[in-house]
């Protein structure tokens, strides 16, 4: 039986497993809380409310387009408005599927013949950021009933720190192996590897992290600010900043860390029920929080970069290059 193409691609294990995966962890956080009970406690959400987490969306996705086209600047990649818009959306519309996120360079090698390791490198200072923030941030504030979290923060801290100084040492020596291999394909990937290894190297200048680690930090306020809102919202006018920030920090830095490898859909659902009951929220209102936010969130992601998408989708050009621009 002849299957349509995109028939044969869902039913692949990579695609079915993550999907499982999800289902399986939403289930389990639905089993925790009284579904019937969130459902209505999202119906509470008022306009304001979603007009708010529309606003910090815009401010969001502005300044991570900031981020990343200062990253690629600093990369002498120019790929043109078109292509980094497209590529930004699209990388911002998967964000949520097993590497999502480097689709914008699949993107950008489409469209703009960029090297997909070139323009990762951007990408992955972008991720890496990310994670440095909220993992100073829990490292601040912590989590209420895990007084142990601040200190394997900060362990984590350090070996994060370690783990990238070796990648971007190791640099130096990866060309001299390289003369060493002669495999087309495996010195075609070692390739890639080092080119990415490269981008990372350059783009470690402690002035250019400094000032992505304050952009980073500025638009995960913005996010942080949209779950508190919107929270607020859903009839918990209890709730504290600092115990929002807490509860979807860790969530967030769970997945960044590789808790949401296969799937971020459940995991950070399931994971930020957890935080916030250790700050005294039941289930039912954990399972509201942090389902309503992601109802709401998405809704704004694909109001702002949908559109951008279905506009420029036609400017990828149909070629396997994947020269530098």
């Amino acid at each position: 039986m002849n299957l349509h193409p995109w028939l044969r691609r869902a039913a692949q294990p990579a695609f079915i497993l993550p999907v499982l995966l999800a289902a399986a962890l939403l289930i389990f956080a639905f089993k925790l809380g009284n579904l019937g009970e969130v459902v209505e406690r999202v119906k509470l959400i008022p306009l304001s409310v979603l007009l708010a987490a529309l606003g910090f969306a815009f401010v969001y996705v502005a300044l991570k387009a900031l981020q990343l086209h200062l990253l690629l600047a600093n990369l002498a990649v120019r790929p043109g408005f078109g292509p980094f818009a497209l590529a930004f959306s699209v990388g911002e519309l998967t964000l949520t599927l097993p590497f999502g996120l480097f689709a914008q360079n699949w993107i950008l090698s489409a469209s703009a013949r960029i090297r997909i390791a070139r323009s990762a490198a951007a990408t992955v200072v972008m991720l890496l950021t990310e994670i440095a923030v909220v993992l100073l941030l829990l490292a601040v504030i912590g989590v209420r009933g895990w007084p142990q979290l601040r200190l394997a923060v900060i362990l984590a801290l350090i070996v994060f720190a370690l783990v990238i100084g070796v990648f971007v040492m190791y640099v130096h020596h990866a060309h001299r192996h390289l003369q060493r291999i002669t495999h087309p394909l495996l010195r075609r990937m070692l390739l890639e590897g080092v080119e990415l290894l490269t981008g990372l190297r350059r783009l470690s200048n402690p002035q250019i992290l400094a000032g992505n680690l304050l952009i980073a930090a500025v638009y995960l306020f913005a996010l942080l600010a949209a779950f508190f809102f919107v929270a607020r919202g859903m009839g918990l006018p209890a709730l504290s900043f600092v115990t929002a920030a807490s509860i979807y920090g860790f969530a967030l830095a769970s997945v960044l860390l590789g808790a949401g490898l296969f799937t971020q859909i459940g995991t950070v659902e399931v994971l930020g029920m957890l935080a916030a009951h250790e700050w005294g929220i039941n289930y039912t209102d954990g399972l509201a929080m942090m389902l309503g936010f992601r109802l709401v969130w998405t809704g704004a992601m694909w109001l702002i970069n949908l559109p951008v998408v279905l506009v420029l989708w036609r400017s990828i050009r149909p070629t396997g290059a994947t020269r530098i621009a």
